[in-house]
């Protein structure tokens, strides 16, 4: 029963700090499709089209996690600190590999109840498990626990053709996502243009915490506009920074520290994406996120994200 509710407590911390990482033969000359009122980068689908992309959200390099769950943990369990660390190590350990085994698809398609809008769903597909006859009952419990946190459609929101966000009511975390993924400028735009992602925002505290210093670049920008055998291509570079320093304040966790517990979070999100004008749809898109925490959440991690057509 305490294993269960520490995996309940983590598994969400977890999901909410996931965000939710991915980036021919060409002549880099002026389109002649591109004017002085810029181009118009929109969602190009027919009536019963459709798109799929091979999502790709993986882990790379070497990857840490570790959080501070304070005197919480030992008013509920008798572990050691060591025991506690172990734990932190173990999940995220094998939450890393569950995400990492499995396929994810997303599927853009013509809103049947929206004019003018795309709808969005990406959908998980899990490989085969081939350690799965001899399991460990507490293994399978984990198992279980993963399969419930990714199960079936993991994301399912709405764009507008001319690539403005449609489904505004999305949780946070998913608004990042299609965000970062399918947003596109809503006005005409020309070489070294920028705008912003208004509806991305990877720190998401809550009251605990108390905000001393923090810093926010939100900056993409068309870098290029070329020809590739005769198609209109738009390069797109994406540069986004979240930095905060502060206090975790929970004397529920921490009392034996006043309280406070010094906290820091930094999101680097660094992606390079390739548009067709004339099919209105991604050619290429590849991107690194990176995450450096440490107070109450001890974490270092790297994403990559990239969207490959089928």
């Amino acid at each position: 029963m305490t294993k269960k509710l520490i995996y309940g407590i983590t598994s969400a911390i977890l999901l909410s700090t996931f965000v939710l990482i991915a980036c021919s033969n060409t002549s880099s000359k002026s389109n002649s499709n591109s004017t002085k009122n810029g181009i118009e980068l929109n969602w190009k689908l027919s009536e019963n089209d459709s798109i799929s992309y091979k999502t790709v959200m993986t882990e790379i390099g070497e990857s840490s996690f570790g959080m501070d769950l304070g005197e919480l943990f030992d008013k509920i369990t008798d572990s050691t600190k060591t025991d506690k660390d172990q734990f932190g190590k173990d999940f995220f350990n094998k939450l890393k590999d569950h995400y990492n085994s499995t396929n994810l698809l997303t599927i853009l398609s013509n809103s049947v109840d929206f004019k003018d809008v795309i709808t969005i769903e990406m959908v998980l597909e899990e490989k085969a498990n081939k350690k799965e006859d001899e399991e460990e009952d507490e293994a399978n419990q984990m198992k279980k626990i993963m399969n419930s946190m990714t199960k079936g459609t993991m994301l399912r929101g709405s764009i507008y053709k001319n690539g403005a966000l449609h489904s505004f009511w999305m949780k946070s975390s998913q608004k990042n996502l299609l965000s970062l993924f399918f947003e596109l400028p809503e006005k005409p735009i020309n070489k070294g243009d920028t705008w912003t992602l208004d509806n991305v925002n990877f720190i998401g505290n809550d009251q605990n915490f108390i905000c001393r210093t923090a810093e926010k670049k939100n900056l993409i920008t068309l870098i290029d506009i070329k020809e590739v055998e005769g198609e209109t291509i738009a390069v797109i570079d994406y540069d986004i920074l979240e930095y905060v320093s502060g206090d975790f304040n929970s004397p529920a966790f921490f009392g034996n520290e006043g309280g406070n517990k010094a906290t820091t979070m930094k999101f680097i999100y660094k992606a390079q994406a390739e548009f067709s004008v004339d099919k209105g749809k991604w050619v290429s898109y590849n991107g690194i996120m990176s995450l450096n925490a440490s107070g109450f959440m001890n974490s270092v991690q790297k994403k990559k994200f990239a969207l490959i057509e089928q």
